[in-house]
């Protein structure tokens, strides 16, 4: 036992002793159920509270509630939920190692005699702000009842909503978040508090357009953490709530849904090809012992789009200056087919209950790419050529969660005990791209020339179809597999000084054992098709296409266009696209390339890229073991202190290829496996601070430390020592990267008021991990040389390094969050219907990115080469400096509408050191809309129009708001569902 598991036990040694007098005592306990005086349901997050002391509880899912260790005695019990009048129990009794029953019926406020009639965006909204009120850290809530009310695309969408929160899209679908200006890799994604395994092959972060919002209960984002949480998040924690059984009554309840969908960029046959469909059962039986709830859903998504990608680089040595290098054209049609299922299962015991949920999400994306690349500046061989390519990807994506979970109350214990498995797979089988290459396209006529638009540059090419033949062809495979096994048990007992003060002490520890593998195999033309004295290859595919067979360079392209496909108005006719090639044909070719290949191998140099192929694989595994101490301390009813410590240890051991480039590399990269372990012990300690000095207004404040694991992109052991004096090279010895966070926020909230709130956050970042290239001569070399093979005789004079290195400078990350949640319950009718939501984001951070500056003077045998290590100033990456959320809904019995605008200001795109080449995105804002209406029974029409306005993914040279760097555009897309209930 090493000396910080010691100190561990001994504070667990400390706290079960201090329990003993606690056993003594044998307090009772007050349990029952808040139900809507008008609906009869449980409602969920109702605040309850012994008056005069210290103790409360706040209600669960089916708005049942416990009170433990409540000294005997006689005491006022009051339950209170925003948006409802409060209600006081007088005069109840609790008698020593008893339980007492007191059940609450809440109505909806009301300023006059007459019933308030809640509407379906206004319940949602107040779960949402009773959950958030109900919780002792700072969190964000989309309730389930918001989410099934006019549901979001996916879980992304859902949380896209919420203060402090932006996106990523790909085809206009929100596939990842950024919280607080973090990226997805800094953040934790978990399923009823089970982390998901990554569906990335380079860092940590998880799609979430894997997950349907039919099957959520609810979503929390915490902002903060307590120590029972997993540290290693920098951002927020996401949590999902799956859905499970409920209701009072005995039976099945079934939920179908059938919806259709539109995409305006699509061409009109595949327009109108989306669809979804959802089906659930779900009942308790026994005695409403035993819940089931059972979901599957199937659906398809077009997510087409017309995009642009430019690149740059500095014009002779200045800082103001630049050049265009490259300007891609991309008519992407993609055709995403998704299923998810899930199936909960659950039995309450006396006092606990147990559970055992599975989540399972297979979703598989076929995109096929035209595109159209101009070579304008930046390598010799390419300049001046145009590239017509065509591309087929087919990207399938699996990831699972089983958990079984056990809890229980027992005399003074509360034992809550986790046993899961998570999954993920990501493939890519049997990619491709062909190309066709028109050698001199006109475009060098802007070459050299400074500070042009992609606009403009595109003008001079002369799209010279007669010279285009077939240049190249590339097919890929790619596998990335992570799976975990994750046990964790938590234990809490109260421990109680006077009735104004009483505490929650907690404890417990989590094991993780992860594995994950990643491989890649690539094939490709050693030299273009044609420049080789065989033409095997090429006679074979012009005679299975029935072309005159000839040698290579008769392979035109124009033999291989698609006369029925037209790009029409391309991303709304800032550029245009010609020569669609024929998809159809293209896979022939890629077909019988590929047929040739197997017969008899290496043919007109192409095979099998030895180097590509094996450079970056790697594999391995991770030991996360953890544990807490921490305690709930309430003074009185005005404060809650939440003090605690975690020891979380991280061991990785991964084996990642080390190797030589020669000569030979296509055929046979020379290079050997080598495995590294590595361990990360921190200990993190963290106070969670509430005060409340009115019934209508709290503040919080936070102090807490957390980390970020390096990617496995940046430490696993890779290495290669190239002939043209790079060496490539991996960080295993990466620390991970540290922050400091301070957080305070300011909740008001009152029935006619609502929700409003304030709140700032200090992040003080050390260690933040980067990509790093630098010169390095002499006796330096060596250091950076980790393997050499025997043949290898010597070391070149100077080399450049590209590797990941730990900032040496502190970054400070500030924000700002304000965010207001109300309904016009009180206003003459027909404004009473209405439902507001705003929130507001602003971040702001200073982040010193080391740089080593290049530069030469004289000329011939007097020329010197000047090395600066120095810095730059900016953003931390994918930070937007404002954001804006705003939802006005309105609901009229069966009816209800919803209008929602996101706004999200530049975000910095990328490190640059050279300023002129900083790239940011353009201003965001997307208008999208929400209509259902309720029909005969049990029936529910409904439809989303999204992004209304056309908006579109830009992004731009900083210094340049004309000089786009992306483009993408995926228009306006709507879809009609049915939903029917029982």
């Amino acid at each position: 036992m090493n000396r910080n598991q010691k100190i561990f036990v001994l504070l667990l040694v400390s706290l079960l002793s201090c329990s003993v007098t606690v056993v003594a005592e044998v307090p009772g306990k007050i349990s029952g159920k808040v139900i809507d005086k008008s609906t009869k349901e449980g409602m969920i997050a109702a605040n309850i509270v012994v008056e005069g002391t210290s103790l409360g509880a706040s209600t669960d899912v089916d708005g049942n509630f416990t009170i433990q260790a409540v000294p005997s005695g006689i005491y006022t019990i009051k339950a209170s939920y925003i948006g409802y009048s409060s209600e006081a129990k007088t005069e109840i009794r609790v008698v020593s190692g008893g339980t007492t029953t007191v059940n609450f019926e809440l109505g909806a406020a009301s300023l006059t005699t007459e019933a308030v009639v809640i509407t379906a965006q206004a319940q949602g909204q107040q779960q949402a702000v009773n959950k958030q009120l109900a919780s002792d850290q700072i969190v964000n809530v989309v309730s389930s009842s918001r989410i099934q009310e006019l549901p979001d695309a996916n879980a992304a969408e859902s949380v896209a909503r919420l203060p402090g929160i932006s996106v990523t899209r790909n085809g206009g679908e929100a596939n990842q978040i950024v919280i607080r200006g973090m990226q997805p890799k800094y953040n934790s994604i978990s399923i009823d508090g089970v982390r998901l395994s990554s569906t990335n092959k380079d860092d940590r972060s998880v799609d979430l357009s894997m997950i349907s919002p039919n099957m959520l209960d609810g979503i929390e984002v915490s902002k903060t953490v307590n120590a029972d949480q997993d540290a290693d998040v920098l951002g927020g924690t996401v949590n999902f709530k799956m859905r499970e059984a409920r209701g009072e009554k005995e039976g099945l309840g079934v939920e179908l849904l059938a919806q259709g969908g539109y995409n305006k960029l699509s061409d009109a046959v595949n327009r109108y090809n989306n669809y979804k469909y959802v089906g659930s059962v779900e009942g308790r039986f026994f005695d409403q012992k035993f819940g089931v709830f059972v979901q599957a859903d199937l659906e398809r998504k077009n997510l087409s789009s017309n995009e642009m990608n430019a690149s740059y680089g500095e014009y002779q040595n200045t800082f103001t200056d630049y050049i265009v290098n490259t300007i891609n054209l991309h008519d992407i049609s993609r055709d995403r087919q998704r299923s998810n299922a899930t199936v909960n299962l659950d039995y309450r015991l006396t006092d606990g209950k147990i559970s055992l949920s599975t989540f399972v999400s297979s979703g598989t994306t076929y995109t096929v790419d035209r595109g159209q690349l101009y070579y304008v500046n930046g390598n010799s061989i390419s300049n001046n050529s145009e590239n017509y390519t065509l591309a087929y990807t087919k990207s399938e994506v699996n990831l699972s969660t089983n958990t079984l979970n056990y809890e229980q109350q027992l005399s003074v214990f509360h034992i809550n005990a986790k046993v899961s498995h998570t999954f993920s797979e990501v493939t890519d089988p049997g990619d491709w791209t062909a190309t066709f290459q028109q050698q001199s396209s006109g475009i060098g006529s802007a070459s050299g020339i400074p500070n042009l638009t992609p606009t403009y540059v595109v003008g001079f090419a002369n799209n010279n179809l007669s010279t285009t033949s077939f240049s190249g062809f590339s097919n890929s495979d790619s596998y990335t597999k992570e799976r975990s096994l994750t046990g964790s048990i938590d234990i809490d007992f109260p421990l109680n000084i006077s009735k104004e003060i009483s505490s929650i002490v907690k404890f417990g520890g989590k094991y993780r054992y992860q594995t994950r593998y990643y491989n890649y195999d690539l094939y490709n033309d050693e030299q273009p098709f044609g420049q080789t004295s065989t033409s095997v290859m090429t006679d074979s595919i012009e005679s299975m296409l029935g072309l005159p067979v000839g040698n290579a360079k008769s392979m035109n392209i124009t033999n291989y266009i698609d006369p029925n496909f037209h790009y029409g108005t391309f991303l709304n006719g800032d550029y245009s696209m010609i020569a669609p090639l024929n998809e159809s044909m293209m896979q022939r070719v890629a077909d019988r390339i590929k047929q040739v290949y197997a017969l008899i191998g290496p043919s007109e140099g192409y095979g099998r890229d030895n180097f590509n192929s094996a450079t970056s694989d790697y594999s391995g595994n991770e030991n996360l073991s953890a544990g807490y101490v921490m305690a709930t301390i309430h003074l009185g009813d005005q404060w809650t202190i939440i003090p605690g410590v975690r020891f979380q240890d991280l061991t990785t051991q991964y084996t990642g290829t080390r190797g030589e480039e020669t000569n030979l590399d296509w055929k046979n990269y020379n290079h050997i496996d080598t495995t590294v372990t590595v361990d990360h012990p921190y200990w993190l300690p963290d106070v969670n601070i509430r005060y409340k000095p009115f019934a209508w207004f709290d503040i919080r404040l936070s102090y807490t430390n957390t980390l970020a694991y390096p990617d496995y992109s940046s430490f696993t052991p890779r290495y290669d020592l190239a002939q043209t004096g790079t060496i490539v090279l991996n960080n295993d010895q990466l620390k991970p990267t540290r922050s400091t966070n301070y957080d305070a926020y300011c909740s008001f909230y009152e029935n006619t008021l609502g929700l409003f709130t304030i709140g700032g956050f200090v992040k003080q970042i050390d260690d933040l991990i980067y990509y790093k290239t630098f010169n390095v001569t002499g006796q330096d070399i060596k250091q950076y040389v980790v393997w050499q093979d025997s043949t290898h005789t010597s070391l070149g004079s100077e080399y450049m390094v590209d590797t990941y290195v730990n900032d040496p400078y502190r970054i400070n990350n500030y924000g700002l969050e304000l965010e207001w949640q109300t309904h016009f319950w009180y206003l003459p009718h027909p404004l009473d219907g209405l439902v507001f939501n705003i929130n507001y984001t602003h971040t702001y951070s200073e982040a010193k990115y080391p740089f080593q500056f290049n530069y030469t003077t004289g000329v011939g045998r007097n020329t010197v080469t000047h090395v600066i290590d120095t810095f730059y100033v900016d953003r931390l990456i994918q930070q937007p400096n404002n954001i804006v959320n705003l939802s006005v809904g309105y609901d009229y019995k069966g009816f209800s509408i919803r209008v929602s605008m996101l706004y999200q200001e530049d975000v910095n795109a990328g490190y640059a050191f050279w300023p002129q080449l900083r790239q940011s995105t353009a201003s965001y804002k997307r208008w999208d809309l929400s209509v259902k209406q309720n029909l005969p029974f049990g029936l529910q029409l409904y439809a989303d129009i999204n992004n209304i306005n056309g908006a579109q993914d830009i992004s731009v040279l900083a210094m340049y708001p004309n000089a786009q760097t992306a483009n993408q555009t995926y228009d306006m897309t709507a879809d009609i569902g049915l939903r029917w209930q029982l």
